[in-house]
This record gives structure tokens, sequence and C-alpha cells, in this order.
């Protein structure tokens, strides 16, 4: 069991190496549901801390995107990271194509639900799947138990509950003329506050919520994902830290998420 940090520069990465067994770092140009970027110098830096490094590139290629995306791949295995998030199909056509050596995590949220699509995916060339956050743990240990790859699951950090390719919150800003210059907004609803992010590639809006499923029995997940978006960094560390040494952490309530709740679709009726 491993854990694992989403961050957001070298020197979050710095102050967490002794805390974490591997860094998710989202790549510029190419990662969504985040405000923090890094470039392929900044991975060669954070790679000299001796962890794993995987590198999410998980926003949808559109066609002229595909001769860059085939150079920054040809790139990323040469700086030689462990994988590399991918949510647009391509990267498995891609890897194929290009004769490429380097992981693949299958990490397209809300669709990795079961263990068949996800063992599909591994013949595909996927070695690794990335557990969509709306699973129960009943779902998730039967996927556990049956998957040929090894798993990525969400246990603390903001849930990225909603993203659209469309400027939804700055579309709105600029149409009733109205100005706000921050990164980060929130909207509320029925009494709950919802982050919401409008960045390059659309808007994403994030659960009330602070996930953390810490208290619960994890040994069959192989990678544990603590997201720091959004998270004062002095008490993501604590969580870190509190986790790492046994400790239960009390400055977060715990929030299970979907852990306890069955998810049941019911087609509507009209008389």
């Amino acid at each position: 069991m491993n854990l694992v940090a989403i961050i957001k520069d070298f020197k979050q990465a710095n102050g967490l190496k002794d805390l974490v067994d591997a860094f998710i770092l989202p790549i510029k140009d190419y990662s969504i549901n985040t405000n923090y970027t890094f470039s392929l110098d900044d991975v060669l830096e954070v790679k000299k801390l001796g962890k794993e490094i995987f590198v999410s590139m998980n926003k949808n290629i559109h066609d002229s995107e595909v001769d860059n995306l085939k150079e920054m791949l040809i790139n990323v295995e040469k700086i030689g990271v462990d994988g590399i998030l991918f949510y647009d199909i391509a990267f498995i056509q891609m890897k194929k194509e290009l004769g490429l050596k380097t992981d693949l995590v299958w990490s397209q949220e809300h669709l990795v639900t079961n263990y068949e699509t996800i063992n599909y995916w591994n013949d595909k060339g996927a070695n690794y799947a990335y557990l969509s956050s709306e699973l129960s743990k009943e779902e998730i240990d039967v996927i556990a138990s049956n998957s040929k790859s090894k798993l990525f699951m969400n246990v603390f950090g903001y849930v990225p509950m909603f993203t659209s390719r469309r400027h939804l919150v700055n579309n709105y800003l600029e149409y009733f003329g109205l100005n706000d210059s921050s990164k980060n907004k929130t909207i509320y609803k029925e009494g709950k506050r919802y982050p919401i992010m409008d960045g390059t590639y659309g808007t994403t809006v994030y659960s009330d919520y602070i996930l953390n499923v810490l208290d619960e029995d994890l040994s069959s997940i192989d990678y544990l994902v603590f997201n720091s978006h959004l998270i004062d960094e002095n008490d993501f560390k604590g969580v870190l830290y509190n986790y790492r040494n046994g400790m239960l952490d009390y400055k977060f309530p715990y929030e299970h998420g979907f852990l306890y709740k069955k998810v049941v679709y019911r087609v509507k009726k009209n008389d």
C-alpha cells in the first residue's frame, strides 16, 4: 500500500518526501481539474526526490493536438516516469503505435467502476486503474479481488463531481459584466458550498465536502491518493503525517462519500 500526493509544486513535494511513496504531477497543457501544472523540467526536479512519479494527462485530446501529444509522450518516455494517467483512449493506441514502454493508468474518473472493464484495458496496455469515487466499499472490495491492474483510489481531498469543456462561470461573469479574477469560486445550493474552478480547459465543480476515508481498512488498494487541491499546505501535511504514523486525524471529520451509499438508477415512468 503506497501513499500518493497530488501536489502543486516542487517546494510542496520536497516538504512531503518523507511522508509519501509517490507523486501525481498534472502536466501543463494536458491536465484538467487542477490550478497547478508541471513542465517536463519540473517533473525532472521532483524525480530527484527518489519517489515514484505518475504524470496526469487527463484531458480529452482534439485532432489538432494529436501530433503534439505524440511528441510529448515520446519526451515523457525519455524522462522515465512510472506511469501516465489518461482519460482519452487515444493513449492506448499511441502507446502501441510509438512503441512506448511507460505504464498507463486508466483514469476516466466516473467510468472506472468494474473489474471487467479494468481488465479489458489492462489487456490493451493499461496496467493501472484509478477507481471512481462513486463506488461503495462492497464494490471496491469486489474490484480489488478480481482486478488484473494495480489500483489507485481517492482517500482524502475534494473530489471533482462535474467537468464541462464550456467556461460556465467565465461566460456568466462576462455576460452580466461582473468582475471576479479569483481562480477558485464558490456556488451555494440547498445550504451546501461547492468549490468551482473555471480554467483553461473548462469548468470543474468539486464536492461540498473533503473526502476523508482514512478510518477504513484500505489494504486491498495499491495506491492511496491524497489530493492537496484547495487544502492548506500545513493541514495537508499534517493529515499525511498522522496517517503515516498511525494516528487519527481530528482536524477534518471523516466523510465517506459513497462508500456506504448504494447508487441505484431507475427509469422514471411518465403517466
